[in-house]
């Protein structure tokens, strides 16, 4: 991995131009990115489109730095594209926040809009301006997708959360509402069904049996996840385990105890004190987990089908760059 400190020397910016704030600032955007010196611009959308890209700028040597500027999915198929071809050293990832949710950028510490990162990064290649902050983040390897290989990438969801992905593309989306507010709305109605813990369209059981090297649990599940990130949506931190391993994985059991009371303290990060085991609440930092008969899978907003028993797993640490 080249050395954090230095200016790269070669540099690409992915693009992609169907991401949320991205649509929105596109012909600035164009402009402000092709005038950044020195640096090969692609635009892309779909998985396909980015792993090509990623196979010309790599044809023609490694990259320093790859600058992805979109949203969660997009990083993510960049990551997948990345990590199922690897050769050689990785380059450093500079995610600028151009989607919707940008859950990913945030927990990375990004805090300029696209335009300002933009002219920040053009700065800094040119000697005039600081370096970007930097983080090293493990990343999410999940197997069981068989048509597409594994996917990489930062939060695994399964359960309700995948129908609150589903409820807001469906409900939300086609509002037109911008920015954050969108998945804030779809993750407090969620919320909302959650806290009167009665049966509801967007809370069916999920059966399913979950293993991991110190555990083994099958039951109806309400939800699953699993990240890598220190913080979620809207800053929520839910998970609680203490051992030294880089999956942060929570599973709830469908219908568990003292739901009105336990939520808000585990979704700011306090669920040790009030979330047992024997109530329906379980969380480890894990190296690898297994899922058999989850079915469908939420991997940084993007649905997949899985065709086998889910394995995750987590990468060595990534550097990822942010302004």
């Amino acid at each position: 991995m080249p050395d954090a400190r230095a200016i790269p020397s070669r540099v690409a910016i992915l693009l992609n131009p169907r991401s949320g704030h991205v649509q929105r600032r596109l012909p600035a955007l164009r402009r402000i990115a092709a005038s950044v010196p020195e640096v090969q611009l692609q635009e892309a959308s779909s998985p396909q489109d980015i792993a090509q890209a990623l196979r010309d700028w790599r044809a023609a040597g490694p990259l320093d730095l790859l600058v992805v500027m979109g949203g969660d999915g997009t990083l993510q198929a960049a990551l997948t594209a990345l990590l199922q071809e690897q050769a050689g050293d990785l380059p450093g990832l500079l995610v600028v926040p151009g989607g919707t949710t940008n859950m990913s950028a945030a927990d990375f510490g990004a805090r300029l809009k696209p335009e300002a990162a933009l002219r920040a990064l053009s700065a800094w290649l040119q000697g005039e301006g600081a370096p970007p902050k930097t983080v090293e983040r493990a990343v999410l390897r999940v197997e069981g997708e068989t048509s597409r290989g594994p996917q990489f990438g930062m939060f695994f969801g399964a359960g309700a959360i995948l129908n609150g992905v589903r409820y807001f593309h469906q409900h939300i989306r086609p509002t037109g509402l911008r920015g954050a507010l969108g998945p804030a709305l779809a993750f407090g109605r969620l919320l909302l069904s959650l806290l009167r813990n009665q049966p509801h369209p967007l809370l069916p059981a999920m059966p399913a049996h979950l293993s991991a090297a110190d555990g083994d649990w099958k039951s109806d599940w309400l939800l699953v996840l699993a990240s890598t990130l220190d913080r979620l949506l809207v800053g929520c931190r839910p998970y609680w385990g203490t051992e030294q391993a880089p999956v942060h994985f929570t599973a709830i059991m469908h219908r568990p105890r003292r739901l009105l009371r336990v939520l808000p303290p585990l979704l700011c990060g306090r669920g040790a004190a009030v979330a047992h085991e024997q109530d329906g609440y379980i969380s480890r930092n894990l190296n690898a987990l297994s899922l058999s008969g989850t079915g469908d899978f939420m991997l940084d907003g993007e649905l997949f089908q899985a065709q086998e028993p889910i394995r995750l797993s987590a990468t060595s640490p990534l550097r990822f760059l942010t302004f």
